[in-house]
């Protein structure tokens, strides 16, 4: 299962990712301290006409630019918690340590930046 990041001006699909790497990524955005809770729990939600708008996008790319990528090595993983580890995702579902079920790393964390440094703001489907 994964979310479709559709541009709110061209509708076109500007990023696409699976449910595991997008909750890991949207609480990357919470620890940036940029938004509500209420905002930011709103990312968890596809199909609820909510996003961010352009200039929110804006400032989430500088700020993940700025003080996470540089911070990030190419084999780290971020948790769902936001601990960081190089312990490669196994696959598996973990019912004990659900945060090991949710990561985000480096690679997926560039891709969503230049999205959102290139979009008119977005929806999420």
């Amino acid at each position: 299962m994964g979310i479709s990041l559709f541009d709110k001006e061209t509708e076109d699909i500007c990023f696409s990712i699976n449910f595991w790497h997008w909750r890991a990524i949207v609480e990357e955005i919470r620890r940036l301290n940029l938004f509500s809770d209420a905002l930011v729990d709103s990312l968890h939600e596809a199909y609820c006409n909510n996003g961010l708008s352009k200039e929110e996008c804006s400032l989430v790319a500088q700020t993940l630019r700025a003080q996470v990528i540089p911070k990030l090595s190419e084999t780290e993983r971020i948790l769902l918690n936001g601990e960081r580890t190089e312990e490669p995702d196994d696959g598996e579902f973990h019912r004990e340590q659900i945060e090991k079920n949710y990561s985000t790393n480096k690679a997926v964390l560039l891709k969503f930046v230049e999205c959102l440094e290139s979009c008119n703001g977005f929806e999420i489907f």
